[in-house]
């Protein structure tokens, strides 16, 4: 501030604080400690020099909250921490145990003086004001809600002479508040309402000399009585920039703006007696020509509806024809381990079926030997499952391995910046493709022995001096000078079967190592095992296996037995169906990575739990149309905002499930009798699923199921259509 200038400072008060005094009253929410100085040329007595020896046993202590808050207050130069713990305990109405003080050098103890504390004379102490328990107690909220907002300030008075002299300065805040002024409040709404008279000041009226009289007059009549600004309707009060024609002639407005309007010549109802039966005759035709169109509407959206619905009773009827169709399919037809599953399933029926039909019979010997018969073609039935099983499971590896071929010669596409497609064919890729091509003349049949030793030969000329790194490179040259002995001697094709198979394992071998081929470790098979140390002993057949091999479920302790001796054991003995359920599981799971979810309880659960969940929980029903065919049945959410698990679902039909996704608010469509079942079937399910859950939490609060990557056997831009198009029961 400049000299000889003046602090004016609205409704507020300095006091000067002595040291008799008490300068640790309050304390200010916020507070800035500037230095003012001004000019004293107007006081003629000087202030005596006792004031500034009681300011040398005042300190201003500085305190700093974690929000970089900062409030300050005076203290004497002799008080302990403990003290000014104490008072800022009253202030703050806390216990002086709960508040902590540290300075730079670290927390200070009670006994310590704030004189001791090393600072320059006049200047701030700045302490740190913690919590000890920052949990239950947040000392900033009692600081807001206690200190009012003041300022402590050192003040530096001097005159013309080089003399000054401080002060420790309070700056009270009395700005007075607005007292109550009448009024009321609604009572529902809680609405305050203020009186107008009380709130304004009244106008004073405007006085006028009148030319027909002497004396000073109100002004009665003016332009804001009668076009009130703004106007409060504008279709009944006039508007602003109008005039209003008035009788009196003391009063000009001016009619440069104004708009005249005639009335038009009166028409007496003698005149034309049909006047009001035209109007009743146009009324009439117009409302008949708007309840047609409303009637046309309603016809419309009608034809609409039932178009709709024929299409979906049509398209109902299409569909169970295709499943129908792909039963029978699939059944004569089998290609994957769930038709063979469900060859073994109709074959055990029909020997049920036998076994009661001879259990009819008389004499002991007709059953035994019809028994004997039955066996003899149950035998017979299972070789030629198993043995069709074994080609078609051939017959997939081989067309496994020719995908796998064929998705690591294709080439790299992407769009560019204009839209288009490009694409890029690297070295690798090449080096892809001719692997490809090799592979196909090496698994090309009927070949002319010349043509086959010609190929060997270049194929052998490969491996001695490119590929001469190859672990099995010696196996390989050894097995193809083998076969060029074999057709040298003129062996037959039918007898070099094992060994063509085997240079034919060593190649793909070969193709699958990143070492030679790059792009083969992007496309692997799913289930490639990545680590061979964890291996767990399977108790039926006694082999050493990865965790991958082994079916489980929520309640498992230990691994008992792999998944091709629980395949044995549901042939042989169990005989259950789990397709469908693992059907409406891979439905659920595809829904949910779709929605993006973020929990793991439908990854984890596995088709037993969903066969415990669909027939024990909730019966194998819908609750709405107790429809039971599970191949119409899916599990869906109960309440959509919320992640999918056995405790948040729902089984519906599919034309249910659709309606249900749509529904905004459920306890107003549904009725409190099946809004109760649901719940109850949701406590049921809770209860049994405990372990998941736990699971569930373990996994998320570990950061476990975060770093899982996604994995497949191919890369794809929709993960959820990859996941779902997979199925346990397509893997041999």
């Amino acid at each position: 501030m400049k000299a000889k200038s003046r602090i004016k400072m609205d409704s507020l008060k300095q006091d000067n604080k002595t040291k008799d005094e008490k300068p640790n009253a309050t304390f200010p929410e916020q507070t800035q400690l500037p230095t003012i100085q001004y000019s004293l040329n107007q006081h003629k007595n000087k202030i005596p020099c006792k004031i500034e020896d009681n300011l040398k046993d005042i300190v201003t202590v500085k305190f700093t909250l974690d929000s970089s808050e900062e409030f300050g207050s005076a203290f004497k130069k002799y008080t302990t921490i403990k003290e000014v713990r104490k008072s800022l305990a009253d202030v703050l109405e806390l216990k002086p145990e709960i508040i902590k003080l540290k300075d730079e050098t670290g927390n200070l103890n009670d006994s310590v003086i704030l004189g001791d504390i090393p600072t320059e004379p006049f200047s701030k102490i700045k302490l740190r004001l913690d919590s000890t328990a920052p949990e239950t107690v947040n000392v900033e909220e009692q600081v807001r809600k206690n200190i009012p907002t003041i300022d402590v300030i050192t003040v530096h008075m001097s005159d013309n002479s080089s003399l000054q002299n401080k002060n420790v300065v309070e700056i009270w805040n009395e700005a007075c508040q607005k007292e109550w002024l009448g009024g009321y409040r609604h009572r529902l709404t809680g609405m305050e309402y203020h009186h107008a008279k009380t709130q304004t000041i009244p106008q004073i009226r405007q006085e006028v000399i009148y030319s027909h009289s002497e004396y000073k007059m109100p002004l009665l009549f003016n332009r804001d009585t009668q076009t009130p600004y703004l106007p409060r309707d504008a279709s009944v009060s006039t508007v602003v920039s109008r005039g209003t024609q008035m009788q009196r002639n003391d009063t000009y407005i001016s009619s440069c703006l104004d708009k005249i309007i005639t009335a038009k010549s009166f028409q007496p109802h003698s005149t034309d007696s049909g006047f009001i039966d035209k109007v009743i005759f146009i009324q009439r035709r117009f409302k008949k020509l708007l309840r047609r169109k409303r009637f046309l509407s309603i016809i419309n959206l009608e034809k609409k509806m039932v178009e709709e619905h024929k299409k979906q009773k049509s398209q109902i009827l299409i569909n169970q024809a295709l499943k129908e169709r792909q039963i029978l399919t699939n059944t004569v037809y089998p290609t994957t381990r769930g038709d063979f599953y469900n060859l073994y399933l109709i074959m055990r029926k029909w020997l049920k079926n036998e076994w009661a039909r001879i259990s009819f019979q008389r004499t002991e010997a007709t059953r035994q030997s019809k028994r004997f018969f039955l066996l003899q073609r149950e035998i017979v039935l299972l070789f030629d499952i198993e043995k069709h099983r074994i080609s078609v499971k051939k017959e997939a590896l081989k067309k496994e391995e020719m995908r796998f071929l064929e998705m690591g010669a294709r080439p790299k596409t992407f769009k560019n910046l204009k839209g288009q497609i490009t694409s890029v064919d690297d070295l690798n890729t090449q080096r892809a493709r001719e692997y490809k091509e090799i592979y196909s003349q090496l698994v090309r049949p009927n070949t002319t022995p010349r043509d086959r030793i010609d190929f060997l030969s270049t194929f052998k000329h490969l491996f001695t001096s490119k590929f001469i790194t190859y672990e099995f490179s010696s196996e390989i040259i050894t097995l193809i000078n083998r076969e060029i002995d074999l057709i040298s001697i003129g062996m037959k094709e039918k007898d070099l079967k094992g060994i063509r198979m085997r240079i034919e394992q060593l190649y793909l071998h070969f193709l699958h190592q990143k070492e030679f081929n790059p792009k083969g470790q992007h496309y692997r098979k799913p289930n490639w095992p990545k680590t061979v140390d964890a291996l767990y002993k399977c108790n039926r057949c006694k082999k050493l296996l990865p965790p991958s091999r082994f079916p489980v479920h929520i309640r498992m302790k230990s691994y008992m037995q792999c998944t091709s001796c629980d395949w044995l054991h549901n042939i042989g003995q169990h005989h259950a169906d789990m397709s469908p359920y693992l059907k409406i599981l891979r439905k659920v799971q595809h829904s949910e990575m779709s929605k993006c979810c973020y929990t793991s309880v439908c990854f984890l659960l596995q088709k037993i739990g969903m066969c415990f969940l669909t027939n024990v929980i909730w019966h194998g029903q819908s609750p709405i149309s107790t429809c039971q065919d599970l191949s119409r049945l899916q599990h869906v959410r109960w309440q959509a905002d919320i992640e999918w698990s056995p405790w948040n679902t729902i089984l519906l039909t599919d034309q249910e499930a659709k309606c249900h996704e749509s529904i905004i608010n459920l306890s107003t469509f549904y009725s409190k009798s099946l809004i109760g079942t649901v719940h109850r079937r949701h406590i049921t399910a809770r209860i049994h699923f405990s372990d998941l859950m736990k699971m569930d939490r373990d996994l998320r609060e570990s950061g476990a199921w975060q770093n899982i990557n996604d994995s497949g056997p191919y890369f794809h831009r929709s993960h959820a259509d990859r996941f779902a198009s997979q199925n346990d029961y397509d893997r041999f």
